[in-house]
């Protein structure tokens, strides 16, 4: 091979020319890039340059719209109890009046944990009920009920709040 061989053909490649991929000119030399197409361009420092008012502001709404569900959720905020008297008022539940028919209600889950609060967050359990015993409602509140359950001979009445939804009821 004599010099004016070397000089065209590029390093570790068979071909004595390379032509750019883009646009098919000829490149000048290795390691250069092509005049018409020019060099390719840095991606940007800032990825996030382009990020205009309205998306800023959408960003910001939905974070702080997760903070609100989050907070909800783990701190056991009643959302109802937010909403003024007159439009969250509840209908009392209206019971029969007879002497032939009584309203009785028993715990129907095997274990029911009497509380201290009607919440199972800050509230301390009090008692354990077992299924079927009898209990006597004195007062709701929101998803709970304050009861006093009716003793065996030898034990004392206990009070405190239970869980409506652990409550069974029956007319006798």
């Amino acid at each position: 091979m004599s010099l004016a061989d070397n000089s065209t053909t590029y390093p570790n490649m068979k071909r004595k020319h390379q032509y750019c991929d883009v646009c098919g000119t000829l490149l000048p030399a290795p390691g250069f890039f092509c005049v018409q197409c020019d060099p390719p361009e840095p991606p940007d420092s800032d990825p996030e340059k382009g990020l205009n008012l309205s998306q800023a502001s959408l960003r910001i709404i939905l974070l702080v719209l997760i903070f609100i569900v989050v907070a909800v959720v783990r701190l056991d905020i009643d959302l109802l109890n937010l909403v003024p008297e007159e439009v969250a008022r509840e209908t009392p539940l209206k019971v029969a009046e007879d002497e032939d028919f009584k309203l009785l209600f028993k715990v129907k889950v095997s274990f029911a944990n009497l509380r201290d609060k009607p919440n199972t967050k800050t509230s301390k359990i009090l008692f354990v009920l077992s299924k079927g015993t009898p209990v006597e409602v004195l007062e709701k509140k929101g998803k709970w009920s304050k009861i006093r359950s009716k003793p065996k001979p030898g034990e004392e009445a206990r009070i405190g709040w239970l869980a409506s939804k652990l409550l069974g009821s029956e007319i006798k």
